[in-house]
């Protein structure tokens, strides 16, 4: 979920961030959120509210749900795409295991040789193709789980979250 909330927003954003920039990194976590919170102010005031429960919450109780709730959520999908892989990875090398390549023998005969030639060459290429695939695997899995890290060690202190809202804040004030 989260992951695919992350790559979505990487290919749809049109404007260039550069997450060192604290303003660009609230805004990117901003609408990282806005299937869960909705971020507005009301006399200068900030106010979070829970779109699942469809009430305002406190600064407290975002900071648990950040803290933990989303902490959670984000651990087991990282766990999730962590077993996936290995699954396929499993699949994947008991295929190759199973793919026999033909011996060649000194009294094989011309025929029996190019045909076993050919057996060896296309086997070997299944091989490399589903080494490839594994490899692509791998990379795309390893890019979602860092984004998930990178993500779930944002603002992990109170202070640094306060420091978050108020910079949403500042976001909300200039839309």
């Amino acid at each position: 979920m989260w992951s695919s909330k992350i790559e979505e927003f990487q290919k749809e954003n049109k404007i260039s961030l550069d997450l060192k920039h604290e303003l660009h990194l609230c805004f990117y976590i901003k609408h990282l959120l806005n299937d869960h919170y909705e971020f507005t102010t009301k006399n200068k005031k900030m106010i979070i509210s829970d779109l699942n429960l469809e009430a305002d919450v406190s600064q407290d109780a975002f900071y648990y749900w950040w803290s933990f709730q989303r902490f959670d959520e984000l651990t087991k999908e990282e766990t999730k795409l962590y077993n996936e892989f290995n699954d396929l990875k499993n699949k994947i090398l008991s295929a190759i295991e199973k793919i026999k390549l033909p011996e060649l023998k000194d009294k094989d005969d011309p025929e029996t040789v190019k045909e076993k030639t050919n057996k060896i060459n296309s086997n070997n290429e299944k091989t490399r193709a589903l080494q490839d695939h594994l490899k692509s695997e791998a990379d795309t899995s390893n890019r979602k789980i860092n984004n998930l890290r990178n993500f779930r060690s944002l603002y992990p202190s109170i202070d640094s979250l306060e420091r978050f809202l108020k910079n949403i804040k500042i976001i909300i004030e200039n839309e």
